[in-house]
């Protein structure tokens, strides 16, 4: 698989208007991005003795911590604050798998 192939899937839900990142930016909790989102990071498994590229891991590390800073538009616009807090403990939990923690 090349490196396109693993960034452009995950980098495309940051996409203004569709990208379930962009969506959260906006205080806008959007479940089947969430669902959609969650798929591709699942469906991302790499060797560990494989480098990352560069990319892919800015792309990743960040989202995480930029959805915790989302919270507080989500339940500004009416969100479902459970939902949302589910939703960035399980994109947590994949970028973890993926990138690892020190």
């Amino acid at each position: 698989m090349s490196n396109t192939d693993l960034i452009a899937p995950i980098e495309a839900e940051w996409e203004p208007e569709s990208g379930f990142l962009w969506k959260a930016r906006h205080g806008q909790f959007d479940q089947t991005g969430f669902e959609r989102t969650l798929a591709k990071l699942r469906a991302l498994t790499i060797d560990e003795s494989v480098d990352l590229p560069r990319r892919l891991v800015a792309v990743m590390w960040y989202m995480p911590i930029f959805l915790s800073w989302q919270t507080e538009r989500i339940g500004e616009t009416g969100g479902d604050l459970e939902a949302y807090s589910k939703a960035v403990t399980s994109i947590t939990n994949e970028v973890e798998r993926i990138l690892g923690t020190p």
